[in-house]
């Protein structure tokens, strides 16, 4: 930000004054995108499964990310219990030899497209959680997967769900 005051004071300096107007609106818009590029996760195959976790809990506080390989899907379908991936991996090491890609995850994300996206991106099943107040452990399912990330984890902190811990 200084780089850009001090381009903006040479500017100033020397500009007309339909160039000011010119140089204020940019030095806007650029605060504007920094603000939000750092309200996002940015996802790609080099993040480790730790880190991605860690970050997501950090941004929603009262969800978890759960990240599994694709054939857990059937498993949840039969009823049987689950176990995720190792966090100390990237999600190259572990994603579909197919695909791979980068994911921005942010707040008015809704959780069905994330879910989505992670199917589509890595090939991974992909589940946000949460706990509720009794220490319960749930995936979002049905008319919680409408919802977006920010929305859901407010409700969740409404509700005395418990903070997630990443792991």
């Amino acid at each position: 930000m200084a780089v850009t005051k001090k381009t903006t004071t040479k500017k100033t300096t020397t500009a007309k004054p339909a160039t000011k107007k010119t140089t204020a609106t940019k030095t806007t818009a650029a605060k504007t995108t920094t603000a939000k590029s750092s309200t996002e996760i940015t996802v790609n195959g080099n993040k480790k499964i730790e880190t991605l976790k860690k970050e997501f809990n950090k941004k929603f506080p009262y969800l978890r990310l759960g990240i599994f390989y694709s054939y857990a899907r059937q498993q949840v379908a039969k009823g049987e219990s689950i176990t995720g991936i190792d966090g100390s991996k990237t999600l190259a090491s572990v994603r579909r030899a197919d695909s791979g890609g980068t994911i921005s995850i942010s707040g008015n994300k809704k959780i069905k497209s994330l879910e989505k996206e992670f199917d589509t991106v890595f090939g991974l099943y992909c589940q946000v959680c949460y706990t509720d107040g009794d220490g319960h452990r749930y995936y979002t399912s049905g008319s919680a997967d409408e919802k977006t990330l920010a929305t859901f984890n407010a409700e969740c902190e409404k509700n005395k769900c418990k903070k997630g811990e990443w792991k």
